[in-house]
């Protein structure tokens, strides 16, 4: 299938009225007969333009003059497309023409609104007429209706160019209104929903007129990307009806957000579905706005604000598994975790670049679901992102990816303000369940969620190095035992479920970090990583080639000097082993937080944490500044102090296996 829709992009965006192109093989414009053809919509509930009647029970189907329609035609592998227009206005009926019109014979037809949004096209016998949807996710308020062009239509013809096409709506419409004393302040209104609702998605109907959605698969070139929210520019009456335009889904949980002009905001939140079912109204009702805007949620505490920085560099940390009673404690855990992270290099000398927001959730249960180890659910607690993984299996630990997201978007003011969006904005999860756990699911557009249970209530947890290392650094010759001169080296290290954090947050969710431990004897024959080349790209402190490592440049090529200034640097190099492989992969030191979770990262990582802090906040990057300010020192290895909100514990340590390695969604 994609293959067969890139071409029809291609055949889409060089579209002009009365036009008619064949885009393989090339083939001149075709003169053809003036051609007209009388197109309307199905049901009162399809509609172009909005025209609800008196009791605002149904809308009178409405065509306004100027509207224009595409008619395609699919002939084997090619596409052929004309432009009609209407002159026709207020009518439920309109006739549109077009004046260079040639029937393409063996041909299948079918026909979009508006003509100059249109994305992609193909039909096939198992997939019916496929076309691309594109929903804008800013969209401009209409009293009493949508902007022109939003609502987006679709007309399955068939095999003959009949005179009578008829119109079905692809698009939902969510319909409220507003009063009270804050209403005429009001300049934007965003709807915010657990899945897809504006965007690029795929949109294929059957014969009977049918349809179903994918908005996983993007059209090239992207114009609009996947959205799960949409906003509404202008002003605002009291009282009158406005609408949102969405791609169809079903919103479990949804948040309206209304921003005055200052950009202060009065929020309102709903756990309940929310169905946006195509070619269907659904109303919200009233709501009353009053009492004054803010800053954010009341739920919602800023726990660091930024002093440095063009703009914020923006963490949440969220509540999961705690009762409306429990939230006290939420507060407690979530301070604890991230000072740990600010007590640790770069975090600490940087930390006047970050806003750190903790966010309480409440949950009906305490707790987590248990599943099988494989994702089954075999206890279920109800939480509010139904964080789950197995009893003595934490590879499958997961929530609802999407909830996590939405409650984040609809509560940061960064992200309300439009000034970062979700995928800037790093997530954890602090789950109120002391099994042992931890995992981050990322994206490759830089969006995460950390999920870190306060494992043991706090008591002390060891991780150990790898017991098999390689040989050596520079081939593949095998691997030995680790002995015990090799870990006297490397330090001990004993913390507790904050260094989870600090693994999972720190190191995979902000920092974007490959774990560096491995496990047996497994290697990889492959000298590429995939998540190299992801759009924010993932996992750079881990080589799969010896040669030209990504820290060769800035590193390795001026070691020299490096070891002049501070003999710490001298740690830096190519080391066999990393990403859960022992063998043919390499990272730039022996030890950091992502192999035992100490409360070090690598001279590397150090760097590639604070490109991100620079990249976030607007600010430049500069090399020689970055080695002017950075911190070498590894409490373990050369006897620093640790972080001052780490308790000693008289008992002895729990003995932990590896953190799950990252899951990408």
């Amino acid at each position: 299938m994609r293959k067969r829709l890139f071409a029809a992009v291609l055949a889409v965006a060089a579209m002009a009225a009365c036009t008619t192109k064949e885009i393989e093989p090339e083939a001149p414009e075709v003169q053809g007969e003036f051609f007209t053809v009388s197109a309307s919509f199905e049901g009162s509930s399809t509609r172009t333009s909005l025209d609800m009647n008196s009791a605002q029970t149904h809308a009178d189907v409405v065509w306004n003059s100027g509207d224009a329609i595409t008619v395609l035609a699919n002939a084997g592998s090619s596409v052929y497309y004309n432009t009609f227009t209407t002159s026709d206005g207020g009518s439920v009926v309109a006739e549109f023409s077009c004046h260079s019109w040639k029937p393409v014979s063996s041909a299948r037809y079918g026909a979009v609104y508006p003509a100059d949004k249109v994305k992609g096209y193909s039909y096939s016998t198992s997939d019916g007429y496929t076309f691309g949807l594109v929903v804008p996710p800013v969209q401009t308020a209409v009293k009493g209706g949508v902007e022109r062009g939003l609502l987006r239509s679709f007309a399955t013809i068939g095999t003959s160019m009949a005179p009578n096409i008829t119109f079905r709506n692809a698009v939902s419409l969510l319909r409220f209104r507003i009063i009270g004393s804050a209403a005429a302040q009001v300049r934007k209104v965003k709807l915010i929903a657990s899945g897809t609702i504006a965007g690029d998605c795929i949109a294929n109907i059957s014969e009977g007129g049918e349809f179903s959605y994918n908005t996983k698969v993007w059209f090239l070139p992207l114009e609009y990307g996947q959205y799960n929210s949409v906003e509404l520019q202008g002003t605002f009456e009291s009282g009158a009806d406005y609408y949102f335009a969405t791609i169809p889904c079903q919103s479990e949980g949804f948040s309206l957000l209304f921003l005055n002009s200052s950009g202060k905001v009065i929020g309102r939140y709903s756990d309940k579905t929310l169905p946006l079912n195509r070619s269907r109204v659904t109303d919200l009702g009233t709501v009353t706005l009053s009492g004054s805007f803010g800053d954010t949620d009341p739920s919602v505490i800023k726990y660091m604000e930024h002093s440095r920085g063009a703009k914020p560099v923006c963490l949440a940390v969220v509540a999961e598994g705690f009762t409306a009673s429990e939230q006290d404690k939420f507060v407690t855990l979530a301070s604890s975790a991230v000072e740990t992270l600010f007590a640790t290099e770069p975090y600490k000398t940087y930390k006047d670049y970050f806003n750190v927001y903790l966010m309480k959730a409440v949950s009906n249960e305490s707790g987590a679901s248990v599943t099988n180890g494989n994702g089954v659910i075999t206890t279920r607690r109800d939480t509010r992102f139904g964080a789950r993984w197995g009893s003595s299996s934490y590879d499958d630990m997961e929530s609802d990816f999407d909830k996590v997201w939405g409650y984040v978007s609809a509560r940061c003011p960064e992200i309300i303000s439009g000034q970062l969006t979700i995928d800037q904005v790093p997530v954890a999860l602090i789950i109120n369940d002391n099994r042992y756990g931890g995992r981050c699911a990322v994206t490759s557009t830089g969006r995460c969620v950390a999920h870190v249970p306060h494992t043991g209530d706090g008591a002390s947890l060891e991780w150990s190095f790898p017991s098999i290392v390689a040989n050596d650094d520079e081939t593949q010759s095998g691997a030995h035992y680790t002995t015990s001169a090799e870990l006297a080296e490397l330090g001990h290290y004993v913390g507790d479920w904050r260094n989870t954090f600090l693994h999972e947050f720190g190191g995979h969710g902000f920092g974007r970090f490959l774990d560096e431990y491995w496990e047996g004897t497994s290697y990889s024959t492959g000298t590429t990583l995939s998540e190299h080349s992801w759009s924010v790209p993932y996992g750079l402190n881990i080589s799969g080639t010896y040669a030209n490592v990504p820290w060769q440049a800035d590193m390795l090529d001026n070691l020299s000097a490096l070891i002049a200034n501070d003999a710490r640097y001298g740690r830096i190099g190519r080391f066999q082993g990393g990403g859960l492989m022992v063998l043919n992969r390499w990272r730039s030191e022996k030890i950091s937080c992502m192999i035992d979770n100490r409360q070090y990262f690598s001279a590397w990582q150090r760097e590639l944490i604070v490109k991100r802090i620079m990249e976030l906040s607007g600010s430049a990057f500069s090399l020689s500044s970055f080695f002017a300010n950075d911190v070498t020192i590894d409490p373990v290895r050369d006897k620093a102090s640790q972080s001052a909100v780490r308790a000693a514990s008289a008992k002895a340590p729990l003995k932990c296996p590896p953190l799950a390695p990252p899951k990408y969604l």
